[in-house]
Formats: structure tokens, sequence, C-alpha cells
């Protein structure tokens, strides 16, 4: 899902340089641990802490809270911006 459609420009590049910031500020990229599925692996207490300090600071900012789906993609949109491997989204081709 494409979150352009569920925030404004505002709202998405708030999400995005906040995760990006932290992102880096934390070194999640640098992380070097084995797959877990458990949910309790560094990096899935990062993502849960990072996702919650955004929604807060969000909620500051635009005195609503974000969609979760908007904090789950622009986390992961943000790991890969970061790495150089973000994926490019076509226009539409037509306006309805």
């Amino acid at each position: 899902m494409d979150c352009r459609q569920l925030l404004d420009i505002k709202q998405y590049e708030f999400l995005m340089n906040y995760f990006m910031r932290r992102q880096q500020e934390l070194k999640v990229a640098e992380l070097d641990e084995p797959f877990s599925y458990d949910g309790f692996s560094v990096y899935d207490q990062i993502f849960q802490q990072l996702t919650k300090e955004a929604e807060v600071a969000y909620i500051e900012c635009f005195a609503e809270p974000p969609p979760p789906i908007a904090l789950t993609n622009l986390y992961h949109l943000a790991e890969l911006e970061l790495a150089g491997r973000r994926p490019r989204i076509k226009a539409p081709t037509s306006l309805q």
C-alpha cells in the first residue's frame, strides 16, 4: 500500500524523516543477529520502540493518530531508503 494515499505530504515526510533519523541514530542497519521469528529480537524491540515513539511524535505534531499501517510501511520504507534500495513507485497513468 502506498501511504501517500493515507497521509498528506507533510505527514508522510514527517514519519519518513523521523524513522530515517532514529534508525541512523540506533544503527539499525548495523545489527548483526540471526533471523528471529519470536518477536523478541533486538530488531523487533527497536521496531516496537520506534513505532511507538513515532506515533507519540506524530500526535504531538498533527493532533491525531497516524494510521497503524502507515507506521509499519514507512518504518520499512525508511530502511530501504537508507540502504539505497527504495522501490520506485509509478505515477498513476490517468486522473479521475
